[in-house]
């Protein structure tokens, strides 16, 4: 087990619908779909345990009683995972419900993604600059391939086979600093609050090449139960 010498709590986002994986969310929550003979979100959970982090928040909304009922499964002896429910609601309410509970630093992750870097090193790189936020970003290459063409006469000029986007995509794994709560509760919307972060200069990425899994769609679920190995 690592230690960290600055103390971290964890908020893992479990709370969503997951509409666009359906029919298999119709009666599990996104983060409890079965890969590799387990929930997805034990496979989170045991990679946070590493670190030793201080506590583990699994922020629930979409049949939370699944969720706690997961947790008393499989990680009943830890007095440092809680379950928060708060319905159906923004992932920043989410973060509300879930502050009462923070006394650190803390990760906010999505409970259907996972990036294969050293959480450790990750972490203290964090603490090396000046800046209230972190995330995790990734370049990513379609998965069809895109046409240029003349917007006028309609000829293409060019094929491009599943090209890299110019821009790395947010794979989450957010560091917040904890004097950072009082911003959350004066948000009303998440994208709000990430916008404003941005605009005031206060976050920084780490853009990975390592590996990642994330799942939104049928196709998806399908490729990351194949592959996913743990």
């Amino acid at each position: 087990m690592i230690n960290i010498k600055k103390k971290i709590d964890v908020i893992l986002l479990c709370g969503g619908k997951g509409q666009r994986l359906r029919p298999y969310t119709l009666r599990t929550p996104k983060p409890l779909l079965i890969v590799n003979n387990k929930p997805f979100l034990y496979y989170l959970i045991k990679n946070f345990l590493k670190i030793n982090v201080n506590q583990i928040i699994l922020a629930a909304g979409y049949k939370s009683k699944k969720i706690s009922d997961f947790k008393n499964q499989y990680f009943k002896k830890y007095k440092n995972i809680s379950v928060v429910k708060s319905g159906d609601v923004d992932i920043i309410k989410r973060l509300k419900d879930c502050s009462e509970l923070i006394r650190n630093d803390f990760l906010v992750c999505y409970g259907d993604t996972h990036v294969d870097i050293n959480l450790e090193k990750y972490i203290k790189n964090f603490y090396k600059s000046s800046k209230k936020c972190s995330v995790i970003s990734a370049y990513y290459r379609l998965k069809y391939g895109t046409i240029v063409y003349n917007k006028k006469n309609l000829t293409v000029k060019k094929f491009k086979e599943k090209p890299l986007i110019d821009n790395p995509i947010n794979l989450g794994y957010f560091i917040f600093k904890h004097e950072l709560i009082k911003d959350i509760k004066k948000n009303k919307k998440w994208v709000n609050f990430l916008y404003n972060l941005s605009k005031k200069n206060q976050m920084i990425t780490h853009v990975t090449n390592k590996k990642f899994f994330s799942f939104d769609s049928p196709r998806e679920y399908f490729e990351i139960k194949s592959r996913f190995i743990k």
